[in-house]
């Protein structure tokens, strides 16, 4: 296992080390961005190993974080999934550093020092790398040494996980906003009207945006110029990224139902409503922070109440449901036949897709609210306890 290390020991990239061309392509081969695509439906990539996961190497980074956190948290926060290229994984963090590591060894390859926590996932966009979190700024970094190309401020925190689409940046603002800027050097093209404050990431399939608000509202935006094409209220904070499949979008929300509306008009198909559970924290025991991952007909998702859901994508019913330690904020990807997440009393699972049987489990820290990156069989996630995890 690789020694551990912290932002102020990391050194910058020689010429010696491989370097990100600037049209690298999005491949089944690297998780760039917030659940793979703009889409947000790539999972990962197989093949698992046919013995339990262990660690392979484990990163450290530093507890203390920012003017939002307390002393003592560390590492990613639920927004936040490692992004993957190649030999390298960027992942943000509380102690507010980017980081860039070698996926072989865990060993640091750069970071960069923002002014507070960066919670959000990491964008790769050929040899540029887009980042955000606490501090209100979004930043454009050089991919291959971590150097600041350009950064815009925003009006508060940004959370959501930006999308790159030619040469534009679009993401949504805690200040209630969507934005898209130039890739070039970030540039405002447009700002839409105030549509509420967006804490989670959004999904774009065929130029239309999809992204909830904590006010309630889901909406469906045109990507060319912002504009609304439809809204419908959910009434309540949603932290979730819609995913759309086959004329259905589907979103959770903080009340502890899961939704389900048409693609073309924002009409409500059905709703699902978990029942009350672990968390003792949050007034909604059985909210839900994470986002809902659709395959092969089922829609998987995980609740404050410690219930990881199975259901049916067409009726909303439940085909299973299985209940861990603690309360689940992370979304769980679907990978060759297998659930992987992790749970806040920091433990990793693995379910069987089909029955939810539990295949593998392990601890790994105090909290694991963060989306698991997973190519090859090999499971990169951080938590609480300040570290990034490799797992195979």
């Amino acid at each position: 296992m690789a020694a551990s290390g912290c932002g102020r020991n990391v050194v910058k990239q020689t010429d010696a080390e491989p370097r990100i061309p600037a049209n690298a392509p999005v491949t089944s081969t690297s998780v760039p961005m917030w659940l793979g695509t703009f889409e947000r439906n790539f999972y990962g990539s197989g093949p698992w190993p046919n013995r339990p996961l262990e660690v392979i190497w484990e990163f450290e980074t530093e507890l203390t974080s920012g003017r939002l956190h307390k002393k003592g948290w560390g590492g990613s926060s639920w927004p936040g999934q490692p992004s993957v290229s190649g030999e390298r994984v960027y992942f943000g963090s509380a102690d507010g550093y980017l980081y860039c590591l070698d996926t072989r060894s865990g060993n640091p390859m750069w970071s960069f020092k923002a002014a507070d926590s960066l919670k959000a996932t990491p964008t790769i966009a050929g040899n540029r790398v887009i980042a955000s979190g606490l501090d209100h700024y979004i930043y454009c970094l050089n991919a291959n040494d971590g150097t600041l190309i350009w950064k815009y401020k925003t009006g508060f925190e940004v959370d959501s996980s930006a999308a790159v689409i030619n040469r534009r940046v679009y993401f949504g603002g805690e200040d209630g906003f969507f934005y898209c800027l130039s890739l070039e050097d970030g540039a405002l093209v447009y700002k839409t009207e105030w549509l509420g404050s967006m804490e989670g990431s959004f999904s774009v399939v065929a130029g239309r945006i999809y992204i909830g608000t904590e006010q309630g509202d889901l909406y469906c935006l045109e990507i060319s110029d912002g504009s609304t094409i439809w809204k419908s209220h959910i009434g309540a904070d949603s932290d979730s990224t819609p995913a759309v499949a086959n004329g259905l979008v589907y979103t959770a929300a903080e009340n502890g139902y899961v939704y389900c509306f048409k693609q073309a008009d924002g009409e409500l198909v059905w709703k699902f409503k978990a029942e009350g559970g672990l968390s003792r924290i949050y007034k909604e025991r059985s909210g839900f922070w994470a986002s809902p991952v659709v395959k092969s007909g089922r829609v998987y998702i995980g609740s404050n109440n410690g219930q990881m859901y199975c259901l049916s994508s067409d009726k909303g019913k439940v085909i299973w449901k299985h209940l861990v330690r603690g309360p689940i904020w992370a979304t769980s990807p679907v990978v060759d036949g297998r659930v992987v997440f992790g749970d806040k009393a920091g433990w990793m699972y693995m379910l069987s897709a089909d029955d939810g049987r539990r295949l593998w489990e392990l601890r790994i820290g105090d909290n694991v609210n963060a989306t698991p990156a997973i190519l090859g069989g090999r499971i990169y996630v951080g938590a609480f306890n300040g570290k990034l995890f490799c797992l195979g």
